[in-house]
């Protein structure tokens, strides 16, 4: 389903707040809050994985990465 102009721009609002909020966990900030929908989130540094999670969802719905899941990758021994 293709998103409107005005839900793209919604999402890629929530995608750009999210990368920042990454930033601030990686740079050390001790906590970040992000506020969606009427709600809010709060993620600190042992959220790293579910606020990855988060952005990988918001970039397949924009189109930006084929899967929001990382696509696991078979290991050769040899």
């Amino acid at each position: 389903m293709a998103l409107t102009d005005i839900e793209r721009a919604a999402v890629q609002l929530q995608l750009d707040e999210a990368r920042l909020a990454l930033h601030r966990l990686e740079i050390g900030q001790a906590e970040v809050s992000l506020a969606y929908n009427g709600e809010s989130v709060t993620y600190a540094a042992a959220d790293l994985a579910s606020l990855r999670l988060y952005i990988r969802g918001l970039e397949a719905k924009l189109g930006l990465r084929p899967y929001a899941r990382a696509r696991s990758r078979g290991v050769v021994f040899g």
